[in-house]
Order: structure tokens, then sequence, then C-alpha cells
């Protein structure tokens, strides 16, 4: 279930009725805008051991934007209790497609288990809307993200 910081429940599966990607195309001047690096931890579903990492988000805004927090308490809902780094990501990218309906979506999780080699970290991706069928747009998410980090780690 899903939980969010007023305590109702929303299941997986309510989400999956709601059109992903459909036919609205963004306007030329809508720009993709970035969250900074949400950190989260979880624990393997295969393993019951922790994994750690940072969720990144880009969306392209087609109403209000959300705030960090507000994001930080998705993250926070969608990564507590037992998964895998995968679905994590895919409820992740549901959430904000549904409850912003931006344009369109793009999450990159960056995640460490301890159950995996040291310095063996796991990335996945989730795309919705007009970023999963457009590879420049995809391509733009992941190099503006890449920027941030090496931004943040410059800091």
């Amino acid at each position: 279930m899903l939980r969010h910081d007023h305590g109702t429940s929303l299941a997986v599966d309510t989400l999956l009725h709601y059109p992903i990607g459909g036919d609205v195309a963004p306007p030329a001047e809508v720009d993709l805008e970035l969250v900074r690096p949400i950190p989260f931890h979880s624990l393997c579903e295969e393993h019951l051991l922790p994994f750690h990492g940072a969720v990144h988000i880009g969306y392209l805004r087609s109403g209000k934007p959300l705030k960090h927090p507000e994001f930080t308490r998705i993250v926070d809902a969608c990564s507590s209790g037992i998964q895998v780094q995968q679905r994590m990501a895919t409820r992740i990218g549901l959430w904000v497609h549904h409850e912003l309906a931006p344009y369109g979506v793009g999450v990159l999780v960056e995640g460490a288990y301890a159950c995996a080699a040291p310095h063996a970290d796991t990335t996945t991706l989730a795309f919705y809307g007009a970023l999963r069928h457009s590879a420049e747009r995809q391509r733009d998410f992941l190099t503006r993200t890449r920027q941030e980090l090496v931004k943040l780690a410059a800091e």
C-alpha cells in the first residue's frame, strides 16, 4: 500500500487505472524541472537486507509545481517496506504521474544493496508520458541529472 502523510492509503492497482503517457504532447516551451536528489532507505525483498540510495525526479510541468518536501514524502511513502528497487521506481513514477498530471515524468533511482558486492550500485529508470516516448527528453533528463550530481559533489 502507498501511504501519504494524511494516513490514508492507495493501492498501487488503483494507480494503474489512470492513463500513462496519453496522447497529449507537451508544448515545445515546457522545460524539464528537476527535483534535488532525495535519499531513501528500504529493505531488499529477496534477502531482507537494507538498501539505500537517492531518487532523482524530473518532470514536464503542466500545472502547479510541488515543493521538495512533498516529493520527499512521496519517496518516503514509496520506499517504505520490503521491495525491489525496480518496483519502487515504478511506484514513485506512477504516483507523480497521477498526482501532478505532468506532460512527462522521469525517475532515476540509484541504490546500494547490503546483499550485493561493495561498489555494485544499481541504477533503475522509469519514464512516463512524453519522457517515455522521446529519446531526446530522456537524454536531457539523464544529462541534467548527472550535471546536478557533479554540482552537488563540488559544493
